[in-house]
This record gives structure tokens, sequence and C-alpha cells, in this order.
């Protein structure tokens, strides 16, 4: 009986990040009682712990075990290889077979130094085996690709070396626990990072689980959430809806903007999936308790949460630090009652260490000159209006970082201090204080700059125009529709045509709108029907769409950018300000002085190829 072909024998990495000081010895005890407990590699467990990173693996691959390290794509795969190793192998073994050349065969594994998985790798397949390394999330993804989604069973989210997102050691019942049990269960993990959390589950792959379960494993839980999180962490989500429906409870993705469905959770999943979200919280499970509930109950039909009335029910909030590849992140975390049960929104906290300047926003050549000539004028009051989450902020912060300078006194205040200046005194409001009554209190630190995070109503509005009277340099927003709408917002607001005129230096409107997805857009002729509500005519502009492929979820799109109106307050506009002129008047006064519509802009972004017709339709008024 012929034997398999000899395999190589790669170095294990333990060593390799003791040496290099990248873990401690207790780490290292805990990563191997950890391996030793839920099956996993040595590697898997160094990454699930968050003690290193998937690109430290990378690392000690090439460095220790001299692995090549792929970027996997489909592209790479030979069905027919992979098809020989078969389904059930390679969801096994988590491999996947690649190529087949001169009696070696080509195999993309998540740990190459597996020496059992290589022989029966090689037995399998009569030939030699050649490792290389994979993302197990790229491994998997290509696994569904060829050989389709599994049908039977929907497994809990593989435990794909990522980087963890929130540190927490899961005791592991004998018997699956009832829903109040999970927040017990949640305790500390002994040699974790700081204020690092870690997510451990049950993470083999033989774990299944299916929606019609009434009490779900504690650990498959728990691996459920690290599931969804990790993906619209990856996805760059920056918003995760649990939403209780009649049914069920949907988890959508909010990314560039628009939701998207990512998955279901049965009433059982939705309980505990809940507790934990709140334990991760720290969120006070007292109320559930005393309501006869268990934590995250309310959704099965026994403990229905009463519908709100009134002026809305309360909602209840909190939050969970975690790291993700290196990125430190928060999740604030706010639930609220709804018809069928507790509703979560977890809002996705970036610390982006890189602040954007103003040559970094998007704006156009022209307005970019006009803002910075508003801005070189000692004082006045500098507007940025827009919706929530048109990114007024991030313009807001770039204004404050264009004036700063060693001569100057810079005060922020905002309701949560978000981004961080080195030269600039952040103050965070007090709830139980109002804007106005901060801003009064700031103007006694003698401030040159003053940033408030948005006029709240008639009395900031009057503390603001004043403060800026005085020459300091003033930066606040307004939730209004445009830059002309801002002036007519503010004459609505009590604000005297006069003050509005010697104050008011320069408005910047803005929208952010989706970005065509570079891999997969196509050319396409827009229809008259079209063209007509965009107010533009057949020039022979190439405009682009979204086809749909795997890099953009089949969305079409992937990113934003923003749309500006930069409005400057020119001696015309100030004369009209002057008389009390109105919106058409102002608009008109505008318009002879340059001034570029978001349309207009969103249109030059439509005819570069960066954004779609549709977008701009949706996201910009017509002038």
């Amino acid at each position: 009986m012929s034997q398999p072909p000899a395999v190589r024998q790669p170095i294990p990495v333990g060593k390799y990040f003791l040496e290099r000081k990248k873990i401690s010895e207790q780490q290292l005890d805990l990563a191997l009682k950890h391996r030793a407990e839920f099956g996993l590699k040595l590697g898997q467990s160094l990454v699930e712990l968050g003690f290193v990173t998937e690109a430290d693996m990378v690392e000690a691959l090439r460095h220790q075990a001299r692995f090549p390290c792929i970027h996997l794509t489909r592209g790479l795969v030979s069905s027919h290889v992979a098809n020989k190793l078969g389904e059930e192998v390679s969801r096994r073994l988590r491999v996947l077979g690649l190529n087949q050349i001169a009696g070696h065969t080509t195999v993309a594994l998540e740990d190459p130094s597996d020496v059992q998985a290589l022989e029966e790798l090689a037995h399998i397949l009569a030939t030699r085996i050649f490792p290389v390394y994979a993302e197990p999330s790229a491994i998997m993804a290509n696994l569904d690709l060829v050989f389709g989604q599994p049908k039977k069973a929907r497994a809990v989210p593989k435990p794909a070396p990522k980087a963890p997102i929130a540190p927490i050691a899961l005791v592991a019942p004998a018997a699956p626990a009832p829903a109040g049990t999970l927040l017990r269960r949640v305790v500390p993990q002994a040699g974790a990072k700081k204020n690092v959390l870690t997510l451990v589950g049950e993470p083999q792959a033989s774990v299944q689980v299916t929606e019609s379960e009434a009490v779900p494993d504690e650990r498959a839980v728990v691996e459920r959430v690290r599931g969804f999180l990790q993906d619209a962490f990856a996805q760059n989500a920056c918003d995760i809806h649990l939403e209780a429906r009649r049914a069920d409870t949907i988890i959508r993705f909010r990314v560039d903007g628009a939701l998207r469905e990512h998955s279901r959770l049965s009433s059982a999943w939705a309980g505990q999936t809940i507790a934990c979200l709140k334990a991760l919280a720290k969120i006070d499970l007292k109320s559930d308790e005393e309501h006869g509930a268990e934590p995250g109950a309310g959704h099965d039909g026994k403990h229905e949460v009463e519908p709100a009335s009134g002026a809305g029910a309360p909602t209840t909030e909190g939050s969970i630090p975690f790291v993700f590849k290196d990125e430190q992140l928060e999740l604030r975390v706010a639930i609220t009652p709804s018809l069928h049960g507790e509703s979560l929104v977890l809002h996705v906290v970036r610390n982006d260490p890189h602040r954007r300047s103003l040559r970094e926003l998007g704006l156009g050549n022209e307005q970019l000159v006009q803002l910075e000539e508003a801005l070189s004028a000692r004082g006045g009051l500098f507007l940025v209006s827009g919706p929530p989450g048109s990114g007024r902020k991030t313009t807001l912060h770039a204004l404050l970082a264009h004036l700063d300078a060693p001569h100057k006194k810079l005060i922020a205040l905002e309701e949560r201090v978000e981004r961080e200046h080195e030269h600039v005194l952040h103050v965070k409001l007090d709830p139980h204080t109002s804007p106005a009554a901060g801003l009064r209190a700031l103007l006694a630190q003698d401030p040159d700059v003053l940033l408030a995070n948005e006029i709240d109503g008639r009395e900031t509005a009057h503390v603001l125009f004043e403060a800026a009277r005085s020459g300091r340099g003033v930066l606040s927003a307004l939730r209004v529709s445009g830059a002309v709408e801002t002036l007519t917002g503010l004459a609505h607001l009590g604000i005297e045509p006069y003050l509005l005129a010697d104050t008011l230096r320069c408005v910047v409107a803005q929208r952010l709108v989706r970005c065509v997805c570079p891999d997969c857009r196509a050319p396409i002729v827009p229809d008259e029907g079209l063209r007509t509500l965009l107010g533009f005519a057949k020039d022979g502009s190439a405009f682009f769409e979204g086809e749909g492929c795997e890099a953009c979820h089949g969305s079409g799109y992937r990113g934003r950018i923003a749309l500006f109106e930069v409005l400057r307050i020119t001696p015309a506009l100030r004369h009209e300000l002057e008389k009390g002129g109105e919106g058409v008047a102002l608009a008109r006064a505008a318009r002879a002085d340059g001034f570029i519509t978001l349309r207009e802009h969103g249109l030059f972004h439509a005819r570069a190829g960066q954004t779609t017709l549709h977008e701009v339709l949706a996201a910009t008024p017509r002038a």
C-alpha cells in the first residue's frame, strides 16, 4: 500500500510572537487554554483573544514558517481542484483547493502549520501539498462561491480570525441557559489588553444552529452577535439596526446612507441577542426584571411591550468600546420599546486620527477660493447647513482647524466630543444646561474663535450673532436645506437684517451622495425624463451607474462624496440683506456673484463618473 506523499513540517507561531514581545507568557497560556477548550489552532486563539492581529499572523507565517500569503479571489480558484477535494472536507478543514501543477496541489488554509490537515489533504488528493495562507473570511466566501450557500442549516458565523470586537470570556453552561443568565455569564477576561473587548464563543465550524431552536446556546448567541458586528464593521456601516417585527427581528446595516438587510432573528434568538448587547453596553436590566420579563424579553408574545403614546417611548442608552483591526471604535446603543418588542440602534463611532483639511473636503476650486477668502477676514459668523448625517460636523472641524493659530484661543462647545484638536479647549455641554447659557459662560473665557455644535433656537442664534459682532470668529451649524435658505431661516429666528448683513461672513451647505462602485461601473445614457428633472439638455456627457458586484454587496455604490454650496456674503448680497430681501432676490444676487448650487456641483461629479444622476436628483433641490 503506497504511502501518501510527504508534507512539509511548518514551524509553530507561539515562539515567534514571544521572541518579538508581541505577546506575554500569560497571554500565551490563556491562548493555549482557549485553544484546548474550543478546539482552535493557536494562531486562531491569539487573534480571537485580541493578543495579535491578522496582519501579525501574516508576518509570522512569512518570517517564521516562510509560507506564501495570498489575497484570495475567485480568479485564483480552479473549480476542478476544489471539487476534487469536496465540499465536506473543505468546510470541515476550512481549506480551498486552488490549482494542481506537476504533482503538487496548492491549497489555501487559514493555518498552513496544521500538520494533521496537510496530511489528510495529501492522502485525499494523492499529491504533494503546497500550503498557502489566505484570510479565513476570504476562504469561506470563496467556498460559498464554489459550492453555494449551505442549505440545511444556517451556520453560526465562523470564527474567522478577524480583529476582536469588544474583552469578554464566556463560561459555557452544561445545558442551554435562560436568556436572563447571559448577563451573569459575562465576566472580564484576565490578561486582555486594557479597554479592549473580545467576544469568545463556540467557534467550531461544526456548530450549527437553526432559527427554530426555542432556547439557543449562549455561546452560539455570542457567536451570532460577533458575526453580524464584524460584518457591519467590514462593510463600514455607520449604524446597525435590530428591528422587532411580528414574526422575527430584522438586522439591517446603514452603509453609505442606505439601509441594507443583513439577516433575521427568530423570537428566541432576539431575546438572547438583545440581552447580550445590553450586557456589553452595561445597560441596567432591572426594569426588565421588575416587569417579570427576562432581559431582552417582550418579543416572544409573553411579555408584550406596550406601544408608545404621546411624545414617544423612553429610550435607554449605553455604549460599547472596542477595537476592530487596530482601530479604536465605540458602539452607542439606543434601545426603545416597540409594538412587538425591544428595538435597538447601534451607532458606530470611529476615532479617526486623520482630520480632513478644507482642501480634502471635496470643494470645487472656485468654492475653496471663496471660502478661504471669507475665512481670512477677522471675526464674523460662519455657518454650515444641511440635514443630520450630511457631514456638517466634519466641515465644522475643518473650519476650526483652518482658523487655528498659536496666537489665538479656540473653544469648542459640543454635546459629545468626538474630534479632539490639540490647541482647542474642548468643553462638553452639561445636559442640564442650555446651549445658550453654556455659550454665555464660555464668552467669559475670552475666546478668539468659538465653535457651537448647532443653532437650536432663537436664544442660541442671538448669543452667537452678538459674539460674532464683537469681533470673534464663530462657527456653528443649522438644519436647513441650502445656503440661501439659511439666510431666510435666520430671519425667521428673529435676527435683524442689519445684524445679519453686518455679521454673517459665509454659509456652506452640503449633502452626501453615494459613489459609483469602481469595480462594476458601466456607462449609461440618461433618458429624457431624467434629464428634464435634473434641468440639463443632452450634451454628449458620459454618465455611469454600478451594475452590482461582490465588492459593493450588489448595491452598485461604494463610499460617499460631499456636494457643496459656498455662499460668501458679497457687497451685492449684503445690500439685499440690509433691505430685508426675500429668497428669490437673495438667490438672484448670489447667482450674479458666481454662486454654484448643490445640483450643479452634483452634476459636475456625475459627469466625472463619481456618482449617479439618480443620487444627484435625490439629494439636491432644484435651483
